[in-house]
């Protein structure tokens, strides 16, 4: 018997590509929570610039703080 998905009702994974990076995040479920992004790399080169681990969690307090920060992470992972 396989056991199906679990997915939260009106929950959805959001993703953007930013210069060679991908930035995905999901709303919080509860307002006032904290708005986290994952940052990872699409190609040998932008996962380089990040190191050994291969991607970075960004938070913020709104979407647009976390997005923002989230350009911020990546202008200075470029500017190296």
């Amino acid at each position: 018997m396989t056991m199906p998905n679990i997915t939260m009702p009106g929950v959805t994974l959001k993703e953007e590509q930013d210069r060679g990076f991908a930035i995905s995040w999901q709303e919080p479920p509860m307002i006032g929570t904290i708005w986290r992004a994952n940052v990872a790399g699409n190609s040998p080169h932008t996962l380089s610039l990040m190191g050994r681990s291969g991607s970075e969690t960004i938070e913020a307090r709104t979407r647009d703080e976390m997005l923002a920060r989230t350009r911020q992470y990546i202008d200075r992972l470029l500017a190296k």
